[in-house]
C-alpha cells in the first residue's frame, strides 16, 4: 500500500514537473542574418531610388544588432543614430516617432533615458503581432530613415 501511493506521488511529481518546464519557456521568432539582409536590401533600394546615402541597422528583440550596412557616402553620425533608432525602437516595441511625438507634447521625462534615440526612423518588426526586431535607419530626414526602414521591413513579410 505504501509502496503504490510513493510510486503515484512520483508520477504526479514528475508530471507536474514537465508540464510546469514547458509552461516557463516560449517559442518565439527570431530575425536571422538571411532576413537582416533582406531588410537591409529592400532599405537600401529605397535610399537608392531616391538618392540618399544611409546607415541601416536590423536589430534582434533586445535591441542589439544583428546587421549594420552603411552605404557609401553615409554621413558619420548615421552610425550612431541609427543603432540608437534601432536598439529604442526595439526596447520600446514601439516605431521611435511615437516617443518623438510623446517629447514634443511635453513629456520630456523621456529625454532623461539614457542610451536612447528619440527621433523618427526606427520602426519595428512584429510577426504575428510580436515584436521579434527593429530597425534603424539614418543619414536622410526623420521621415524618410522612416519610410526606408519601413520598405525594408516590407520585404522580410514578402
Amino acid at each position: 500500500m505504501i509502496r503504490t501511493v510513493i510510486i503515484a506521488s512520483a508520477i504526479l511529481v514528475s508530471a507536474a514537473i514537465t508540464t510546469t518546464a514547458s509552461a516557463q519557456t516560449a517559442d518565439r521568432k527570431v530575425i536571422t542574418l538571411d532576413g537582416a539582409r533582406n531588410i537591409a536590401a529592400g532599405a537600401e533600394a529605397e535610399a537608392k531610388a531616391n538618392g540618399w546615402n544611409v546607415t541601416i541597422v536590423v536589430a534582434d528583440a533586445a535591441g542589439e544588432p544583428i546587421l549594420i550596412h552603411r552605404m557609401d557616402g553615409a554621413p558619420f553620425s548615421s552610425l550612431d543614430i541609427a543603432l540608437g533608432k534601432a536598439r529604442t525602437s526595439a526596447r520600446f516595441r514601439r516605431a521611435t516617432k511615437a516617443l518623438d511625438e510623446s517629447v514634443s507634447a511635453g513629456r520630456v521625462a523621456l529625454l532623461s533615458l539614457d542610451g536612447f534615440v528619440l527621433l523618427e526612423g526606427g520602426e519595428p518588426v512584429t510577426v504575428d503581432g510580436q515584436v521579434i526586431g527593429a530597425v534603424g535607419v539614418s543619414g536622410a530626414s526623420a521621415a524618410q530613415d522612416a519610410q526606408m526602414a519601413r520598405a525594408g521591413i516590407a520585404l522580410l513579410k514578402k
